[in-house]
């Protein structure tokens, strides 16, 4: 039997179909832009807590200092001045090197061919590390193997050509505030090996670690301390004896001994049962050669 449907059903079905496609659509593009959130949210926690590049800046603003491994200060009027110095002028010097991949805007002293470092542009990397208000006097320095010439006339430090200074590179392994400071844990990566021959690149071990404080002002955070760190590296001593095997327990000890001493009385008894079964392959032999010998006489 057939069915017929009048106009006005298929036209009811046409709609009941489209409502549906439009639906599955709805539904399709809501579930996408579900995940599309979801993901966003995951990737927003995820860089909220990344301090990647935090850390990377916190490295470059600190590199002078860890160079010449300052001592311990509270407040940055009691930083050694000789240290001071030497970490605002070469770390300047790498940040140059850092961001603009040389020197090539710098001039040079006509007679000996030393860099001109602008004081402005010392000013300025201590301004970001230690905050605008300290002022440094510019004049000329000693350090342990050269001397830092500070040219009144022409407002510029000149940098001898040297291959590298310092004896530490810095490495930012933590942020954490507390007590109202920030605290970024520095681990300091030997440049040079034990003797100062030569470079040692090879390692990128720590073998220590400092704090250096930071407290806010006007919106950004400043040097004001440097402390000791919680961080401790590795001892050599605590890698060895990690490699060594662990000791035998008394009991442990003992029972190897008395195992010793049962494969040796096993040993000892197997010597013994061996030995009459030799002896007697040994008597047949001439038992059998002395009976040729009686047989003439009889």
């Amino acid at each position: 039997m057939k069915t017929y449907m009048t106009p006005e059903e298929h036209a009811r079905l046409h709609r009941r179909r489209a409502r549906q496609t439009l639906g599955l659509l709805i539904a399709v593009l809501a579930l996408v832009g579900i995940v599309t959130v979801v993901r966003a949210g995951v990737k927003g926690v995820a860089t909220l807590f990344d301090d990647t590049q935090q850390k990377a800046e916190y490295e470059d603003r600190l590199e002078g200092l860890v160079l010449f491994d300052p001592l311990p200060f509270d407040g940055i009027e009691n930083i050694n001045d000789l240290t001071l110095r030497e970490a605002a002028v070469w770390g300047c010097v790498y940040s140059i090197q850092e961001t603009q991949g040389g020197f090539d805007n710098y001039n040079t002293d006509p007679d000996t061919e030393q860099l001109l470092l602008p004081s402005v542009d010392v000013d300025a990397y201590l301004a970001k590390l230690v905050g605008p208000s300290f002022k440094l006097t510019h004049r000329s320095f000693e350090m342990d193997d050269m001397t830092i010439e500070f040219d009144e006339t022409t407002q510029c430090y000149k940098i001898p050509v040297t291959g590298s200074v310092g004896i530490f590179r810095a490495t930012v392994t933590r942020l954490f505030k507390k007590d109202g400071l920030l605290h970024v844990t520095v681990g300091y990566i030997p440049t040079q090996s034990s003797d100062d021959s030569i470079l040692n690149n090879l390692s990128d071990t720590p073998t220590k670690y400092m704090d250096y404080l930071f407290s806010r002002q006007s919106g950004s955070w400043y040097l004001t301390g440097l402390t000791d760190s919680e961080t401790k590296p590795e001892s050599a001593d605590s890698a060895a004896s990690a490699a060594e095997p662990a000791p035998l327990a008394e009991s442990e000890v003992n029972d190897a001994i008395l195992a010793t001493a049962g494969d040796s009385a096993a040993a000892s008894a197997v010597a013994d049962e061996a030995a009459p079964v030799e002896g007697a392959a040994e008597s047949t032999p001439a038992e059998s050669t002395e009976a040729p010998s009686e047989s003439p006489a009889a």
